[in-house]
């Protein structure tokens, strides 16, 4: 068997002393869809498995003084069906409601996606365009990181599952004249991974005609999921205009690196990087109100 011991906790308290105990050897789950296969391969080792997933206090998807907070051990499920993230965070519910099968959405959580550090991992890209940051706790010191940093290569974290836990994201609310909108491109609906993906979040300004703000991130354009940091100094450099999108479409172009994989070809992937970055962006300008935004995606 890949694991001799399972131990279910309530508290995040105990489940840091049983990896104080198991010194290493024991590794957090709490969905397992994507554990329980690395333990049976033997990708990832584990003497004692410690489920968090009835522990309440990880569990919760609130707002609170403008910032939206997700307990690491809600489902894909409770996130696209919460009323706070449709209203509040869009982008995030719709990522979450196209990850894998119903049944996989109603057991994976979000914290063990963010820790799965898959490139193209539907709700991290999500987060990685809401600007979230995690709380990180451990028998040690605790800290706060921004999601970005946690991913060191493809399915490698910076959270150890041995010593450490995942236990809430934050992110702000989109407010007034913010936008988002999330493209998931794959073979076919259901289980399959995406081919490609990508989430934007953006501030309009009506008067000035101008994006002021914009965080686009895309995956598997790299070894970790990617922010498009040139893609976004192009697009609030100046006034929205169809030579300023075409301009960002090829900086996208450029700035993405992907890889050849039994999904895609490499050129596939990078020539499709401008369609769904446009088909994206329009979606998320006309959620801020863009009229132009509405009336380019109609023409596409």
């Amino acid at each position: 068997m890949a694991w001799q011991d399972y131990v279910r906790v309530t508290s995040v308290e105990e489940a840091l002393q049983q990896l104080d105990t198991f010194d290493g050897e024991g590794r957090i789950i709490a969905g397992g869809t994507d554990l329980i296969l690395q333990l049976r391969s033997g990708e990832k080792k584990a003497r004692c498995l410690i489920d968090i997933s009835c522990v309440e206090s990880l569990c919760h998807i609130r707002e609170k003084e403008g910032r939206i907070l997700i307990g690491a051990c809600a489902t894909h499920s409770e996130i696209s069906l919460s009323p706070i993230i449709a209203a509040k965070a869009p982008v995030l519910s719709e990522a979450c409601s196209q990850v894998g099968s119903p049944q996989i959405r109603n057991i994976g959580t979000v914290g063990g996606n963010i820790v799965n550090a898959q490139p193209a991992a539907d709700s991290v890209i999500a987060l990685m365009a809401l600007d979230a940051v995690c709380q990180i706790e451990s028998s040690g010191d605790d800290k706060v990181r921004p999601i970005n940093q946690l991913f060191l290569g493809p399915g490698v974290s910076d959270v150890d599952s041995t010593r450490e836990i995942l236990t809430e994201i934050a992110f702000d609310a989109l407010g007034p004249s913010e936008g988002s909108a999330f493209y998931r491109l794959a073979r076919r609906k259901g289980a399959t991974l995406p081919t490609l993906n990508c989430a934007v979040c953006l501030s309009w300004n009506r008067e000035k005609r101008r994006i002021e703000r914009i965080r686009i991130a895309m995956g598997p354009v790299g070894p970790v999921p990617t922010r498009l940091y040139e893609t976004e100094k192009v697009l609030t450099s100046d006034t929205f205009s169809d030579s300023l999108m075409d301009e960002a479409l090829m900086t996208a172009y450029r700035e993405a690196n992907p890889r050849s994989s039994l999904r895609s070809g490499k050129e596939y992937r990078q020539e499709m990087t401008k369609v769904i970055l446009r088909r994206a962006l329009l979606r998320a300008l006309r959620s801020a109100g863009c009229e132009n935004g509405e009336s380019q995606e109609k023409d596409h």
